[in-house]
């Protein structure tokens, strides 16, 4: 008599568990419930818990499938659209299974980040200031105050190869170390009594940066800063002036070349300079394209220039 009262307990215990609907959200999760009603915009239930409590609601494109106490399924919005378009009953093809379709929302959500490392390119041109004005005033001494002066940008260029290592598999916080090659440079133009003249200062670099970066799974903004050590490999500097100017200039006892470049000793060079920098951007996939801000800590020369800085348009792209 124990024996049947217990199969028929346990029976009707079973009856009642899976006498309830199930709401599938297309990320997977199950909602157990007691449906109320299948709106044209969202869905009305009750927690299977509390089927005397409040009545919650949720988007009709958040689920993927109802399936009733009856058995019956009724799909909401098709996985995939091109196959199931315009159709919301069970057509009598079976549905994926629980576990397949877990598996294809991680897929999907790990799609942009599959390994904890990720290798790329890196390449940016824009506009570099470096400013001589303080150091040209002096030269000119008292006399400069009849000098204007305006800084004024040149073209810079940099490009790398990197490596980030991400923290894990949603791809949101890394960390990379790049290294490659840039120049940058600077103008400084003198106005003195109706005659010009102008200062142009360059530097190339090889460049090791360390950075810390934000970047989404899917498509959307990014940011990236860091600091960058820049090793001068060359300087060159060059000096234009008005056909006036030249002919006084040149009738000095002066080792300045007109109108052309020359090489700054390398005993004027810094060997290091660091710099911070600062990108923000968009994603696209595997590349991105973004604005790079960097500042110099210290001019590369030993004895001129501020510090110089850029903003450039960087693109990345990773393999």
């Amino acid at each position: 008599m124990k024996r049947i009262l217990f199969q028929a307990a346990f029976m009707l215990l079973s009856t009642t568990v899976s006498a309830q609907d199930v709401i599938v959200k297309k990320n997977g999760e199950e909602i157990r419930a007691k449906v109320e009603e299948v709106g044209e915009q969202s869905i009305r239930y009750r927690k299977f818990t509390n089927l005397t409590g409040p009545v919650y609601s949720i988007a009709r494109g958040e689920v993927f499938v109802i399936r009733y106490e009856s058995g019956a399924k009724d799909i909401i919005t098709p996985l995939d659209r091109s196959a199931a378009a315009g159709k919301t009953q069970d057509t009598g093809i079976a549905a994926p299974s629980q576990q397949a379709m877990r598996q294809a929302v991680a897929r999907a959500e790990r799609r942009k980040r599959d390994k904890l490392w990720t290798f790329g390119l890196r390449a940016g041109a824009g506009v570099s200031f470096w400013s001589f004005k303080d150091d040209l005033k002096a030269q000119f001494g008292s006399s400069s105050e009849q000098v204007s002066f305006t800084s004024n940008p040149r073209l810079g260029f940099a490009a790398s190869a990197f490596a980030e290592r991400y923290f894990n598999r949603t791809g949101h916080g890394h960390l990379g170390v790049g290294v490659g090659y840039m120049q940058n440079g600077g103008s400084t133009e003198g106005t003195v009594q109706g005659e010009s003249f102008t200062y142009d200062m360059r530097y190339d670099a090889f460049a090791v940066d360390v950075y810390y970066g934000m970047r989404p799974v899917k498509n959307g903004f990014y940011m990236r800063y860091g600091l960058r050590l820049q090793l001068p490999v060359g300087m060159k500097l060059w000096m234009g002036t008005s056909p006036n100017l030249a002919g006084l200039i040149e009738g000095t006892d002066t080792d300045v070349a007109l109108d052309t470049w020359y090489d700054v000793d390398k005993e004027l060079r810094k060997s290091i300079v660091p710099a911070v920098n600062l990108t923000y951007g968009y994603t696209f996939g595997h590349a991105d394209i973004g604005l790079q801000w960097a500042m110099a800590f210290a001019s590369p020369h030993q004895e001129m220039g501020k510090s110089p800085w850029s903003l450039s348009l960087d693109f990345a792209y990773r393999f």
